[in-house]
């Protein structure tokens, strides 16, 4: 993508987002808003509880995947055709220890977004996006990784926009 140029309207675009509490939900809902790409949630074929997601407990399936790289739980894949069609794909999700949810490599592990330019989004209350971002860009290098930005649920459409036009110079 060229520089100074904030991806537009006319682009094939969707929001891809993975979200088990809906602040990341919340955070895909406004991107879309200001960008006019369309939602795809990325769903995981067992569904996260409560229980689940109890990063205090050392036994929780958060926990549990968390701490063994190699875990990739299954997902419901995105229609296809969707993400094959779509230039541009803003990518988000919480950040669990540093990291997005393997949930997350299960979707990069299919090659849907190689050579994709990918806007990557997480929410977190205080993690910042700099590991996970270097994760990804690392494990995914055949996706055009743009600058990655870490929200908390209470962002405004001027902040999105911020962060496109901050990517692009």
């Amino acid at each position: 993508m060229p520089k100074g140029v904030i991806p537009s309207i006319m682009s094939k675009q969707i929001v891809l987002y993975f979200s088990c509490t809906g602040h990341t939900a919340a955070v895909a809902q406004k991107i879309s808003r200001v960008t006019g790409a369309q939602l795809v949630p990325l769903e995981p074929q067992h569904p996260y509880t409560p229980d689940d997601l109890d990063w205090h407990n050392p036994t929780s399936r958060v926990s549990l995947e968390s701490a063994d790289d190699t875990v990739r739980p299954a997902i419901q894949l995105p229609n296809r055709r969707l993400l094959e069609q779509a230039d541009i794909i803003y990518l988000g999700a919480p950040i669990w220890w540093s990291q997005v949810p393997h949930v997350v490599n299960t979707l990069l592990e299919t090659n849907l977004l190689r050579g994709k330019t990918v806007w990557q989004f997480c929410t977190s209350s205080s993690t910042p996006i700099a590991a996970a971002n270097a994760r990804l860009r690392c494990a995914y290098p055949n996706i055009d990784w743009q600058l990655g930005r870490r929200f908390t649920r209470s962002i405004d459409g001027q902040e999105v926009e911020a962060w496109l036009k901050e990517g692009q110079h």
